[in-house]
């Protein structure tokens, strides 16, 4: 293997693009609530992000390595190295937090990561328990980005930070749901009970989302309605048209659920910085 196919691969199979998608929220939340971009903690959300998406990969090696075989090839190929990198990116996370933070900040950090750990550890026991609990679960660790950059930000959690929260969550949730059609018979074979597996069929659950993909601008609607929100908020909307897309889409027989899940499902937050940004450019902002 090259050092091009290395890096690229890395890219892909690292937790990376993820990453990028949680420092797009904390990035989207800054410019809504016109908190001066800290851009330091742009990169503290992607640092946290990486620690726990690598920990949960290499926990999960073993499942993986049915469902996701690249990936695990990709990271056997660090070796005795490979036990180290969450550590790694956690030390980075907390030393950053620790020198930028404030006291409270360090410890909603702390209770994010603890979060994130928990359900690697004993998340996938309870989703076997419990209908929907990894998507909900996931969902609101993820909306808790938009709590975290008001608390790091020293911004009050008022009614535009809790609109924005349910906000994000709801659209993680969609996301989250999609992703698990893809992973059903896993699922399956593990005993999880995801959100979309308490519907009848593959064509209930997507009708679920098309309804979850409405419903979820309606925090936003409402913050415009009472102020809270200024309107270029309302250039989000954008995101209906891609959710809508690949959750029709993969309706059909022949559907690459894989695909629309990476390129579509989970790009969607790349796109929320560039959906405020020429909110804000055409509407004079």
């Amino acid at each position: 293997m090259g050092r091009s196919d290395f890096f690229w691969n890395e890219f892909v199979y690292g937790g990376h693009l993820g990453s990028i998608g949680a420092s797009a929220i904390v990035l989207t939340t800054m410019v809504l609530l016109k908190i001066p971009v800290r851009w330091e903690f742009v990169l503290l959300a992607y640092l946290i992000t990486q620690c726990l998406y690598n920990y949960n990969h290499i926990k999960e090696l073993n499942i993986d390595s049915l469902s996701n075989s690249p990936r695990v090839t990709h990271l056997k190929s660090y070796g005795g190295f490979l036990a180290f990198i969450p550590g790694l990116y956690g030390s980075m996370f907390f030393a950053l937090l620790i020198y930028f933070g404030n006291k409270t900040s360090i410890l909603f950090g702390g209770l994010i990561l603890v979060l994130g750990l928990f359900f690697t550890i004993k998340g996938k026991k309870l989703s076997k328990l419990i209908p929907g609990f990894k998507s909900f679960y996931t969902a609101l660790t993820w909306s808790l980005m938009v709590i975290f950059t008001a608390i790091y930000c020293s911004y009050p959690t008022d009614l535009s930070v809790l609109l924005f929260f349910i906000f994000v969550f709801l659209r993680i949730l969609i996301n989250v749901s999609f992703s698990d059609i893809k992973d059903l018979e896993t699922d399956r074979k593990e005993g999880l009970i995801t959100l979309v597996m308490i519907f009848k069929d593959k064509q209930q659950s997507l009708n679920f989302l098309h309804i979850l993909n409405v419903l979820s601008f309606t925090p936003l609607l409402l913050g415009v309605f009472f102020g809270v929100l200024n309107t270029y908020v309302l250039f989000l909307l954008l995101s209906f048209i891609i959710s809508f897309y690949y959750i029709q889409k993969a309706k059909s027989k022949d559907a690459d659920i894989t695909s629309l899940t990476s390129i579509l499902a989970d790009g969607e937050l790349y796109y929320w910085p560039f959906f405020i940004f020429i909110g804000l450019l055409l509407l004079g902002y």
